[in-house]
């Protein structure tokens, strides 16, 4: 069953005829769910390093900095291009959840 889990999702005809008919988005936006997973499991680890004895977390390291703007920036763009599809969702941390779950 496992190894037949996307065969059988291509069996159902409204998905298949979805990615079919449109290959584009579906690309899209795997890319940027991919681009948004990377950073936010390489900021766990840098929140991880950066926590002292106390649990209290330095927000001045660069690299969570930068970590931090780039997941915001792809956020945006997500929302942006969801707002010209017609999507009403305008909180980027409900779009980061749906994102990557």
């Amino acid at each position: 069953m496992m190894t037949e889990g996307p065969r059988v999702i291509l069996r159902l005809p409204k998905i298949r005829q979805a990615i079919f008919a449109s290959p584009e988005p579906m690309l899209w936006f795997s890319k940027k769910r991919m681009e948004l997973e990377m950073p936010s499991l390489e900021y766990v680890n840098i929140h991880t390093e950066c926590q002292n004895e106390n649990g209290v977390v330095d927000k001045s390291d660069e690299i969570m900095q930068a970590i931090l703007r780039r997941r915001i920036e792809l956020l945006v763009e997500v929302a942006l291009w969801m707002r010209v599809e017609g999507s009403a969702v305008n909180d980027l941390e409900d779009i980061c959840n749906s994102m990557l779950m």
